[in-house]
């Protein structure tokens, strides 16, 4: 997910700032979390193991108090547009004394969750959390942002056993298995496990097609990973896909470093679930043409679909994965694979057929509303002229093979090498302290370049944080861009350049 689905982690004031390009506005706002705050009484609290779900017009972020535990302030930019935050379970409050020493407190969350809010450009949109715990009123109120504390003293309630089989169950109960993991439950004579029921949204597909040309250098992960036929530029046919759960139960995958059913990715640096959904583009006669598959790095509760009696508030996220009964996981049309390769596809008239969970890897109560087919029609092919990489993206397409929306590192510049010298660049490697999303290309000479006139292109290496290894050039000179793998959100990636 690319968490941009993504991933990126902190949450959550909002304040406008405006900015031109060509004439025209480009408007976002800003999110900030601010995780300290002192009480009247001279305490001092922490939000800890909070992870924070913000769901706007354009993509899903996610905030991680514990991405940085020694940063007291988290921030990203964003469009204006309707949103809303949830906190995820797992949260906790601890108190810092005066001694050093680090307290754990009961605390209970009283505010909505989630909270509907508006960002407005070039204003500020306060979005309140409020706790109670112990008899201390704190107020943290860095930027625009406020938690507050207040009294009370409140055990929160206690949650579902999950497993992965009998075993881990007491007495009488019974594994129910709704994914990679299950819940333990008590079933009465000839009951039988509740299942989720996973369905895909055609009209999500239809309404979000569209069809252009993109640039992978040889080192893609999109090449690696299948999603591609080959290097160079080829012609995407990208669409978003839509997964309701409208079973009786929620799809539970469970921690995906954890839980069998994960493979680890070394290009992308996360871990991926295989076989998620399938993609095939079928002719007049049926027969696939073109084929394209998910890779599932991040399943969750992207949106309620409105079924009576479903839960209200998203529970599933990136580092706990599954879908809740009455949610939907949404993968946008601009994340890295979510695509067919269409290249040398002759231009007519087809279907784009799109089947979730066609192994029959995880269980359901109906197999048989997994697949929908939409007409596409597959224009005459007009050949491209690449793009200025320096430029302002106008649509929300992401991935390292775009040529608009990156930048150039700070110092990195018309950098001077000696031709045939090795060289690796990188932001956060090993340790993987970039922020955000971010990706990283090398240009030879003094000035930005297209995707295919790279010399090294990379999106993830150590997690979000990319690092490319290259051979100086014989101009004896680099330029390093950085870009964010989502056009519109913020990323922080200090480059350092090395010998090998």
């Amino acid at each position: 997910m690319k968490l941009t689905k993504f991933a990126l982690f902190g949450m959550i004031a909002l304040a406008g700032c405006v900015g031109e390009e060509e004439g025209k506005q480009e408007q976002t706002g800003q999110l900030e979390l601010n995780l300290i705050g002192s009480a009247a009484s001279g305490n001092t609290y922490r939000l800890r193991d909070g992870i924070v779900m913000v769901q706007g017009p354009q993509d899903t972020i996610f905030f991680n108090t514990e991405d940085d535990p020694n940063r007291f302030r988290l921030s990203a930019a964003v469009p204006p547009g309707g949103y809303y935050t949830f906190l995820q379970e797992g949260w906790r409050l601890e108190r810092l004394n005066l001694d050093s020493s680090i307290e754990p407190v009961e605390a209970q969350l009283l505010s909505p969750n989630p909270v509907w809010f508006d960002v407005f450009a070039n204003q500020n949109t306060t979005v309140a959390l409020r706790f109670r715990v112990g008899a201390d009123d704190v107020v943290l109120d860095q930027g625009s942002f406020d938690i507050v504390i207040e009294v009370e003293e409140e055990q929160r309630p206690a949650e579902s056993v999950l497993c992965t089989d009998d075993s881990e169950c007491g007495s009488g109960e019974t594994c129910c298995l709704a994914g990679f993991m299950g819940t333990c439950t008590s079933l009465g004579p000839g009951e039988t496990c509740p299942l989720p029921d996973l369905t895909v949204s055609a009209d999500e597909a239809q309404l979000s097609l569209s069809i252009g040309h993109e640039a992978f250098p040889a080192d893609s992960c999109a090449i690696v990973e299948g999603c591609v036929g080959g290097a160079g530029d080829r012609r995407l046919m990208r669409f978003s896909t839509e997964t309701p759960n409208v079973g009786e139960a929620d799809m539970i995958l469970g921690d995906p470093t954890l839980v069998e059913g994960f493979e680890f990715s070394s290009c992308h640096g996360h871990y991926h679930f295989e076989g998620y959904a399938r993609y095939e583009l079928l002719d007049g006669t049926g027969a696939v043409v073109a084929t394209g598959h998910k890779q599932a790095f991040c399943l969750l509760d992207s949106s309620p679909v409105g079924i009576p009696g479903s839960p209200t508030t998203p529970r599933y996220h990136c580092g706990f994965q599954g879908i809740q009964r009455g949610w939907s996981d949404i993968y946008g049309a601009g994340l890295d694979c979510q695509w067919v390769d269409i290249t040398g596809v002759v231009p007519g008239d087809y279907d784009l057929r799109i089947t979730i969970n066609a192994d029959r890897t995880l269980p359901e109560s109906d197999y048989g509303n997994n697949t929908i087919e939409v007409p596409v029609t597959i224009p005459e092919d007009v050949p491209t002229v690449p793009g200025d990489p320096l430029a302002t993206c106008s649509s929300p397409v992401g991935g390292e093979g775009r040529d608009c929306g990156w930048s150039i590192a700070p110092g990195h510049e018309g950098v001077a090498c000696t031709p045939g010298a090795p060289i690796t660049v990188g932001c956060g490697c090993p340790a993987g302290t970039c922020g955000g999303d971010p990706m990283l290309r090398v240009c030879d000479g003094a000035s930005g370049c297209a995707a295919l006139e790279a010399l090294a292109s990379v999106d993830d290496a150590c997690g979000y944080c990319p690092q490319a290894s290259f051979v100086c050039p014989e101009s004896g000179v680099y330029t390093v861009l950085v870009a964010s793998f989502d056009p519109f959100s913020s990323f922080t990636c200090d480059v350092a350049a090395s010998a090998p």
